[in-house]
């Protein structure tokens, strides 16, 4: 992403210059989605400095953009927008160590058959729709507990090694996380993968919020532009609402 925003910046310096040489009074908006979110980000840093009242919004920004000092430092002019499960605002190696862990754990705890364990919870994942949003716990713990098949196959899953894998984290390691005021746009009754009529809020939050992934069958879908859409229509159509109430 560093090496994106610099080639963008060498590649509108001049331009950019000659527009505000012209019209001193514009103000300059970044925007990227996705992985451009991030791009965008680390390129209004950049830019800051010569642009004070520049604005950056990033629309499904990446879990993994900036350190924590450097993400704190930018909350008054970058913005970053998820939308409620989506993995990519959560992806980083933080949140994948701890999914992980998660797995391991349960596997080390399960006596059922894997393959048929992981092909019925795909197949459970896809067709229900009744499943409430925010249940991973809920859900990590029946797949544990739950007859999925009517043989059970004991494991040799050597503790020592599970151990060792849960608890092998680099201490190192500079922890990524999203930039900025971060805006998530959640949803109120939201079910299951097909859930339609969807009502939306937005709040404020914190990076802290975003160390985990949620497995979800939305996880993905969330990410995409249509559910960002249909996200920030419906709060800006509550908000209308709301306004017109008070008024």
């Amino acid at each position: 992403m560093h090496s994106a925003a610099k080639y963008i910046l060498d590649d509108i310096s001049t331009r950019l210059n000659d527009i505000f040489t012209k019209y001193p009074d514009y103000k300059l908006i970044i925007c990227g989605y996705s992985l451009g979110a991030g791009i965008a980000s680390i390129l209004s840093i950049q830019l800051k400095s010569k642009y004070p009242h520049l604005k950056c919004y990033g629309i499904a920004m990446p879990g993994s953009v900036l350190s924590e000092n450097l993400a704190l430092a930018t909350r008054d002019f970058i913005y970053s927008y998820v939308v409620d499960a989506d993995m990519i605002g959560r992806a980083s190696m933080r949140s994948l160590e701890h999914l992980r862990d998660r797995i391991i754990d349960a596997l080390s705890k399960c006596n059922r058959n894997k393959i048929r364990l992981l092909t019925m919870t795909l197949a459970r994942t896809l067709i229900k729709r009744g499943q409430t949003f925010h249940s991973r716990n809920n859900r990590t713990q029946s797949l544990i507990d739950n007859s999925v098949t009517n043989s059970i196959i004991p494991t040799d899953v050597n503790p020592s090694i599970s151990q060792l894998v849960l608890t092998h984290h680099s201490g190192e390691r500079v922890h990524l996380v999203l930039p900025g005021t971060i805006i998530h746009l959640y949803s109120t009754d939201r079910v299951g993968l097909f859930s339609r009529g969807i009502s939306y809020r937005a709040g404020i939050t914190t990076y802290d919020q975003f160390f985990q992934l949620i497995v979800h069958p939305r996880m993905w879908l969330d990410h995409f532009p249509a559910s960002y859409s249909t996200a920030l229509a419906d709060i800006i159509e509550n908000y209308e609402q709301i306004s017109q109430q008070i008024a």
